[in-house]
């Protein structure tokens, strides 16, 4: 492999920044880099209602973002690293509910800068695409967003067959990001364990096909993903099912197995959108997600998804509709879940957006979460740079 000029990032990335640096002028050293990321702001409000107890407020203004930088190296290596900050000022904490974790506390923090991802990604053989670091985790059960699941290891990609992309990745340690409803279960260590992971990503005429399969050592003995969608004259539809089976020396349902299932359908286009959905849980084994923020399942809601997340025996029904007006946006949503216990659990939400620019976004939302012995009205604020 000939090596190139080496890029300031790049460099400063390798350690060679003292051997390099004086030989390359810096309007070279930015050749080739790509630079993206976004910065943000969110104001958000709380109030906690619990039968025979007096409501609980609380506010929050949460300031983060993120800064992506990938570098050329070599002749297909390049190395690429996100610097990310997040925080809270002037935060309060909010109780929640005696019913169990309805995700709707707001936890307060300080703010620093730190890395979140830093990689090498290899493209030298066709077709082939091979990342080694920290890097995101490729699986439906994970979420791959700002402050979501990373892990060390590699992560391969192959698409050498037409219409399909093949995955697999290797996590000899990932940042625990077991989901809150499960964490109270959990020893100290349960969610750093190694992680193996294949997924096919492709289409078959009109209709997209995911297929994914995963072990999480000492946890997840196997989950297997599957995840068809199709899209014609508008109208689309989509139908999910993910199987599970716990490790037998598993603090999560040990030596069990279950199955979550989904399908949702409705119209859309340039002016307007409609959706209807139903999700299931099993009865006896219900893990399904690894992170109650994932990528990969059919979800409803800014409070509700959250409130059922790997709870046994629950049927969810949801409904959303938007409609665009030039840079407006709005957005109306309805879903319901029966928990276990005979507990009916609502959430309704509306949403409005605007866009002040091509990068600079506007949104507000109300939720109003409802749990029949509590209940929780959140409205938030967010304002977004992307570039």
């Amino acid at each position: 492999m000939k090596l190139t000029k080496l890029s300031l990032a790049a460099i400063v990335a390798v350690g060679a920044l003292g051997s390099f640096a004086s030989a390359t002028p810096l309007e070279e050293a930015i050749k080739g880099v790509d630079v993206s990321g976004f910065a943000r702001l969110r104001y958000t409000h709380n109030t906690v209602s619990v039968t025979g107890a007096d409501d609980v407020t609380g506010e929050a203004i949460r300031v983060s973002g993120e800064l992506n930088i990938v570098a050329p190296v070599a002749d297909g290596l390049a190395f690429g690293t996100t610097l990310a900050t997040d925080g809270y000022n002037n935060p309060d904490t909010l109780a929640s509910a005696p019913t169990g974790d309805l995700g709707i506390g707001v936890v307060g923090g300080s703010g620093s800068f730190y890395f979140d991802k830093y990689y090498f990604l290899y493209t030298g053989i066709q077709d082939l695409a091979i990342i080694a670091g920290k890097y995101t985790i490729p699986a439906p059960w994970a979420e791959s967003g700002f402050n979501g699941d990373r892990g060390n290891g590699v992560v391969a990609l192959y698409s050498g067959v037409k219409d399909w992309t093949f995955a697999g990745a290797l996590y000899l340690q990932t940042n625990g990001f077991l989901d809150t409803n499960l964490l109270s279960n959990l020893g100290n260590d349960v969610g750093h364990e190694n992680l193996y992971a294949v997924g096919a990503i492709g289409k078959i005429g009109p209709v997209d096909l995911q297929f994914w399969g995963a072990s999480l050592e000492k946890i997840i003995d196997y989950t297997v993903y599957a995840n068809a969608a199709f899209e014609l004259n508008g109208f689309n539809a989509r139908a999910q099912v993910n199987y599970l089976a716990t490790h037998e020396d598993s603090p999560l349902y040990a030596d069990e197995s279950g199955i979550f299932y989904g399908i949702e359908g409705g119209y859309k286009n340039d002016q307007f959108f409609v959706t209807a959905g139903y999700t299931k849980t099993d009865k006896d084994q219900p893990v399904y997600a690894l992170d109650d923020d994932n990528d990969g399942f059919i979800k409803f809601g800014q409070q509700l998804y959250y409130a059922t997340t790997n709870i046994p025996d629950t049927p969810t029904y949801f409904v959303k509709g938007g409609a665009t007006f030039g840079k407006a946006g709005v957005e109306l949503g309805y879903g319901a879940a029966d928990l276990i216990g005979a507990v009916d659990i609502s959430e309704i939400y509306g949403l409005v957006s605007y866009q002040l620019a091509p990068k600079f976004n506007v949104e507000l939302y109300y939720s109003y979460l409802d749990l029949d012995v509590a209940e929780n009205s959140e409205i938030q604020l967010e304002l977004k740079y992307t570039f």
